[in-house]
């Protein structure tokens, strides 16, 4: 149920954005058997919309679901219309919070925040955990490795040379770093310079 007593079927959360704008664009949701289509904002506090500044920005015309710790403040678009709002206050369980805050607590000071927890997992479901996530982490290089592998025609040397270059980069240069590597590969391979 929404803050204004609506019922509420999140159908889907929508992609989340990493850059300025919506936490969340894409989402689809039905309010009241209404279908919507669009972004999530995700705060605190309702009224963090105003200390953001998003009442001033066309990029949060298309917020059609407001989801808030505390429902504080209503929060309405240009066209004076409420955008609905989901508070996560009254869903969560005190022993869940409980064990958020005791997680995220800085007063050990420990490497991880769980490291006194691990012990308690058994151990064959870690260890079958633990292969899982090799295993997946070996499956998406190998993708990455086939699809530079069909690119080049089978060129072995050139996609080594490219995969050391975007390795030194960081993620968000992946792309722009690959795109370079394969410029100065195929300027050597024009050089003459065996890789």
């Amino acid at each position: 149920m929404t803050s204004q007593n609506e019922k509420l079927l999140i159908l889907d959360v929508g992609r989340h954005n990493h850059l300025a704008g919506p936490d969340f664009f894409n989402a689809k949701i039905h309010i009241n058997e209404q279908l919507w289509a669009g972004n999530v904002e995700v705060h605190v506090n309702a009224s963090d919309w105003f200390i953001h500044g998003h009442e001033k920005d066309p990029n949060y015309e298309n917020v059609i679901l407001h989801v808030v710790w505390t429902d504080d403040i209503e929060i309405k678009r240009r066209d004076n219309t409420l955008i609905p709002t989901l508070a996560l206050k009254g869903y969560i369980s005190d022993a869940l919070l409980n064990n958020y805050q005791k997680l995220f607590n800085k007063s050990g000071l420990k490497f991880i925040n769980c490291e006194n927890d691990i012990s308690t997992i058994d151990p064959f479901v870690f260890n079958n955990w633990f292969t899982r996530l090799y295993i997946e982490r070996l499956e998406e290089k190998s993708i990455l490795i086939q699809d530079l592998l069909v690119a080049s025609k089978n060129d072995w040397e050139k996609v080594l040379f490219i995969l050391l270059l975007k390795n030194f980069g960081i993620l968000s240069k992946e792309d722009s770093l690959s795109k370079i590597s394969r410029t100065l590969f195929l300027f050597f391979r024009t050089k003459g310079v065996s890789m």
